[in-house]
């Protein structure tokens, strides 16, 4: 794959840090790891572009779910603001959760933290049930399809 530089253009700054606070987001991926002897699944999250907001489209990136019944609370609270149904509240293993916590929209409160290794780090500290209703679904008539 080639790539083609445009250099016709100014210097451009770096983005801004994002601030911390309360955003509209949406669960676009995850991955697992181990920690220690720990199964995680850590989560990122998009700011939502369609709702008026700082950081529109840019990442939340590292949310840690530990996959223990000690942790459970965190991935409740999670399931809990994504709006998930009693339909959704059993799941055979942590990763068919993180599966239909994605595409989630939920509001999360974040904050910087200082990790051992005396950096700061955006964190993830609450989640909440997004402010923003959901698009109305859309009733059409079979008579108005074109096939």
């Amino acid at each position: 794959m080639a790539i083609k530089l445009n250099l016709n253009q100014e210097v451009k700054e770096a983005p801004q840090q994002i601030k911390a606070g309360e955003y509209e987001v949406t669960a676009t991926n995850f991955d697992t790891k181990v920690v220690g002897d720990k199964n995680v699944i850590s989560f990122e999250y998009e700011i939502r572009d369609d709702v008026e907001q700082e950081f529109q489209g840019r990442k939340i990136f590292q949310d840690d779910f530990f996959c223990t019944e000690k942790a459970l609370w965190k991935i409740e609270n999670a399931s809990i603001a994504a709006g998930f149904t009693e339909e959704e509240s059993e799941f055979e293993k942590y990763t068919e959760w993180a599966k239909a916590f994605l595409n989630k929209k939920l509001r999360l409160v974040v904050k910087y933290e200082e990790a051992n290794n005396g950096k700061e780090y955006l964190r993830v500290k609450y989640y909440n049930k997004s402010r923003v209703a959901p698009p109305a679904p859309v009733d059409i008539d079979e008579s108005e399809l074109p096939f």
